[in-house]
């Protein structure tokens, strides 16, 4: 049976260690979002938009919208860009049963192929993934001198009431 309200702690704490991120980012000129670094994306501003994109991408598939453009990614205002598919996020998982969160979702892959999952352990996916570059993300910003501070879920979970 799928537990909603983890699903939406999780999407709870995907936008807080997000928003942590973007706090780091402050004050950075595009210029130094896009330096080059040794990250699998190449600079801080593509894991930003990879991020971003990954979160908007997921979302259209569970609601069985097309695919958004990856140069809707490009803005440089990511605070912006961030909030608002933060609360698109939101409204959705809020809306969700727990019949919702066990369904089938299917799509196509960017390879082309059909894939299905279940929403539930899609929403999980989300989160992890964007664990993953923030990970990465984090540590660039640390060796910039702006770390984001810690990003674990045992964090977010503290400070909840």
């Amino acid at each position: 049976m799928a537990d909603t309200q983890q699903l939406r702690r999780l999407v709870a704490y995907n936008q807080w260690a997000d928003e942590k991120i973007l706090a780091a980012i402050d004050g950075m000129s595009d210029e130094d979002l896009g330096r080059k670094a040794e990250a699998y994306f190449g600079t801080l501003a593509q894991n930003l938009r990879h991020t971003l994109f990954a979160e908007r991408a997921w979302l259209a598939r569970w609601k069985g919208e097309p695919m958004p453009s990856p140069d809707e990614s490009r803005a440089g205002r990511w605070r912006e860009a961030f909030a608002a598919i933060h609360a698109t996020l939101r409204a959705y998982v809020e809306s969700l049963s727990e019949a919702d969160a066990e369904r089938m979702v299917r799509w196509t892959d960017f390879k082309g192929n059909a894939r299905e999952g279940r929403l539930d352990q899609l929403i999980t996916h989300l989160v992890n993934h964007g664990t993953q570059h923030r990970a990465e993300t984090g540590l660039l910003l640390e060796r910039a001198g702006r770390s984001p501070g810690d990003l674990d879920y045992l964090y977010f979970y503290f400070e909840r009431p």
